[in-house]
């Protein structure tokens, strides 16, 4: 009852439980607080259970760059801006239906690109609701190893940029069959988020409408124009400010604090009486200095107050587990897991709803993601 109204049973009564079935420890990980600590000590020494003291944290990672390519690249060079449609959110499980792109050098549009594209997935109706793609407008289209072939060849060898280019590219610059794609990849939202600062939300359609530019959504070539203007429109002030180069824009600093990059949760226990100072420095900063919507806590100040505190991946809103829904790369999964002390795997139970929105199609997907 005390995890910022996220809970209907007490401290106390889960304390109790715990030692009518014979536990010797309980931890407690409220969402962004620590308010159920007193109850939860009282209730520890009355039953003779250890509390271990956590959190379950907002992180927000503040150290991700708007760039990391291998090759800088100058705003008027020759850049290539693409958007695609699927049949879901994981590209483990789920296809692409539709590739646009368009081809920009010295602000102006070059070429065009689109294809609706036969991955063999199953089209739901909640999906042809989306994005207008039917299973009858793609049964005549090309697979996707042919029609990631024919973007390939219209990307050649420009910089690829998309908005939220992560979701783009984990179905596109995954390994299909030999289709490698080694192209440096730009996030217009990391821009827009870096950049324009002062706006509340930085989705399409919204950046649409500050720049007063037309947006036919859900329509993959008309997604990736519109993104490619208003791309032109973001570096002509950036210009504006001495930033001409993709490397140049990590000067900007990343906006991850001041808009509304999405938090990981991410989990916080006290392994002894230091942990529990750092872990109150950390509700304190994210109450009085990070708070937006929800107290986040940047990893850094995670890093720099570690000390005396167990950092753990959490659920499936976690770093690790959206990365392994996103289709990471090993190497990047490896990455992403070397910043916690354990990872947490939860019944599938806690994923099901996964199933009834569509994210993935059966639970044998949801048992391989934990495997």
């Amino acid at each position: 009852t005390m995890s910022a109204k996220d809970a209907v049973t007490s401290a106390s009564a889960y304390v109790a439980q715990a030692a009518k079935w014979g536990h010797k420890a309980i931890a407690i990980t409220d969402h962004g607080v620590v308010q159920a600590f007193p109850e939860a000590a009282g209730a520890g020494k009355q039953h003779g259970v250890k509390i271990i003291y956590g959190m379950e944290a907002y992180m927000v990672d503040d150290g991700v760059q708007v760039y990391s390519g291998e090759a800088d690249h100058g705003f008027d060079d020759e850049i290539v801006v693409f958007d695609i449609e699927t049949t879901g959110l994981s590209p483990a499980t789920c296809g692409i239906t539709e590739i646009g792109a368009v081809k920009i050098k010295n602000g102006e549009e070059t070429g065009a690109f689109h294809t609706f594209v036969n991955s063999g997935k199953f089209i739901s109706e909640k999906i042809t609701e989306l994005t207008g793609i039917t299973q009858d407008m793609v049964k005549d289209a090309p697979d996707t190893l042919t029609a990631l072939l024919a973007f390939k060849e219209f990307l050649g060898d420009a910089p690829a940029v998309a908005h939220n280019a992560a979701f783009d590219t984990s179905f596109v610059f995954t390994n299909h069959e030999g289709v490698e794609f080694a192209n440096d990849v730009l996030d217009s939202l990391a821009v827009a988020r870096a950049h324009l600062v002062e706006m509340k939300s930085h989705k399409l359609n919204k950046l649409a409408e500050h720049y007063k530019i037309p947006l036919e959504h859900h329509r993959a070539v008309n997604d990736a124009r519109a993104t490619a203007q208003i791309l032109v429109k973001m570096f002509e002030e950036l210009k504006e400010k001495g930033i001409s180069t993709f490397a140049g824009l990590n000067e900007l600093g990343s906006g991850a604090l001041s808009n509304k990059a999405r938090p990981y949760h991410t989990i916080l226990l006290c392994k002894n009486k230091t942990g529990l100072v750092n872990l109150y420095r950390l509700v304190s900063y994210a109450h009085l200095e990070f708070f937006h919507k929800r107290p986040r806590i940047p990893k850094s100040y995670i890093k720099k107050y570690r000390e005396g505190l167990i950092v753990g991946s959490a659920c499936e809103q976690g770093e690790l587990y959206r990365a392994v829904l996103a289709g990471e790369s090993d190497a990047t999964l490896k990455k992403v897991a070397s910043f916690y002390d354990y990872l947490e795997i939860q019944p599938l139970g806690n994923n099901r709803f996964m199933l009834r929105d569509g994210t993935v199609p059966d639970e044998e997907t949801l048992r391989e993601f934990n495997r």
